[in-house]
């Protein structure tokens, strides 16, 4: 029985063993309750992957973004090197098999467009297999041969390399697919000549390689070559972009050189697909701010690179016209497909 407002109810004891087992189980789920797991991300170590050796051009850019980021999270983020088939063999892992919860972040470059790009039947496709987070630089490329090669300028170099077909070596950055071995490619159809590739892991193997002669041309970011050049044992025949660069005034652009070339490196941070939107949205608020951080930005320039300034969907669109200007590229240029 019941009292309410001076009048009585009768519940059934049916009715009564219902309603205990509705109140019952009311408070059994808030006591057994608990957020789900992005709530408090993060709460242990983040692996940052590079799809490159140590030391490399990519490796660096990691290395200025993981301790900064590893501040304003909290936690480590701990960087793992897999060099690799210019980068395919660790983003396919990565594709194939980091959880969605962003505990393993991906240092992605301009090759994730390259790959996809000169493959038959790819085995993954970035734009739908990862998350895009920011862009986190940009870096022109240059033209490079050893000091001791005897070419002072690009014109007499291609006047050299068109004299002596196949016998002079150029490097690449983890070989076939790379963005430093097409970009190589559409140079030599560009201007005429036929050089021998040899690939090498990563930057860390091809500066040195070219400073000895072993190899008379690469192709590379300018964060790659900007110290080593310092040595006097290479020589910056042009950059790859609109305008000269501070790294290297006095070295014309390839346009200026008669050439008609253009080469640009990026990186970017990615995670897994299907990402809670929490996660990505944390995340990109803290590497947006780390772009903006003074001495990441010093860090930039010190390797002749600029912060990058897309995120989100913004750095998607991006990616997805990166790959569609890549595949018109390796079909109008008649590059084979692997």
């Amino acid at each position: 029985m019941v009292i309410q407002s001076g009048r009585s109810f009768f519940i059934s004891p049916r009715s009564a063993v219902t309603w205990m087992f509705l109140v019952g189980a009311f408070f059994a789920a808030i006591v057994g309750w608990s957020p789900p797991a992005w709530a408090a991300y993060p709460d242990r170590p983040i692996r940052l992957i590079v799809p490159f050796p140590a030391g490399s051009a990519n490796d660096l850019v990691a290395r200025a973004v993981n301790e900064r980021l590893s501040k304003r999270l909290g936690k480590p983020v701990i960087i793992e090197n897999r060099p690799g088939a210019a980068g395919a063999t660790a983003t396919q892992a990565f594709v194939d098999g980091a959880p969605p919860d962003g505990y393993q972040l991906l240092l992605g470059s301009v090759s994730l467009g390259t790959h996809f790009a000169i493959r038959r039947k790819p085995d993954m496709d970035p734009r739908t297999d990862l998350t895009a987070l920011v862009m986190v630089s940009m870096s022109p490329m240059t033209i490079n041969v050893p000091a001791a090669l005897s070419a002072g300028s690009l014109k007499e170099f291609i006047a050299l390399a068109r004299s002596q077909p196949g016998k002079f070596n150029y490097a690449t950055i983890g070989g076939n697919g790379g963005a430093v071995h097409l970009y190589t490619l559409l140079f030599m159809k560009a201007t005429g000549t036929r050089i021998a590739h040899v690939p090498y892991p990563g930057s860390p193997q091809a500066v040195p390689a070219l400073m000895d002669n072993q190899v008379q041309l690469l192709i590379v970011d300018n964060g790659s070559i900007v110290g080593s050049a310092q040595t006097g044992k290479i020589r910056v025949l042009a950059t790859a972009s609109d305008a000269r660069i501070p790294s290297f005034p006095d070295a014309p652009t390839a346009a200026e050189a008669g050439v008609p070339f253009k080469a640009a490196a990026w990186y970017g941070l990615f995670a897994p697909r299907r990402l809670p939107e929490e996660v990505r949205t944390l995340l990109q608020g803290h590497l947006q701010a780390v772009l903006l951080d003074e001495g990441f930005k010093a860090d930039m320039a010190r390797r002749g690179a600029q912060p990058g300034t897309l995120a989100g969907e913004a750095f998607a669109r991006f990616l997805q016209d990166e790959i569609d200007t890549w595949k018109a590229v390796v079909s109008e240029a008649g590059l084979e497909l692997q």
